[in-house]
């Protein structure tokens, strides 16, 4: 068994990556969008009956502006979905409460 432990850990690779997208003009300005690609990725042999797997996030980092000057800056991109999570199991709780104390006052 930790044959098979081991045999996962050394096969198991980190994945951590920036990918720049493709550009996108528009008006004088061309924008490239930047995501941060991370992970792990695993194989397995038939000694641990084989297959393969792989667990990656992507997250957008920024956004790269470059004006028709040539100029170049970065603009910051924010990954609101932990904010939306965390709202939703806000309201769920509240409509549990809600729920809760009509229930209360009915009886």
């Amino acid at each position: 068994m930790s044959s098979m432990v081991q045999h996962f850990v050394r096969s198991r690779n980190r994945i951590s990556e920036r990918i720049v997208g493709e550009p996108v003009r528009i008006g004088g300005r061309t924008l490239r969008p930047v995501v941060r690609v991370r992970g792990w990725r695993s194989t397995g042999d038939s000694a641990s009956g084989g297959g393969a797997g792989a667990r990656l996030r992507v997250v957008p980092e920024s956004v790269v502006v470059v004006e028709s000057d040539g100029r170049e800056y970065r603009v910051p991109a924010r990954d609101n979905s932990r904010f939306v999570l965390w709202g939703l199991a806000g309201a769920a709780l509240l409509v549990v409460v809600a729920s809760r104390s009509v229930r209360a006052a009915v009886r």
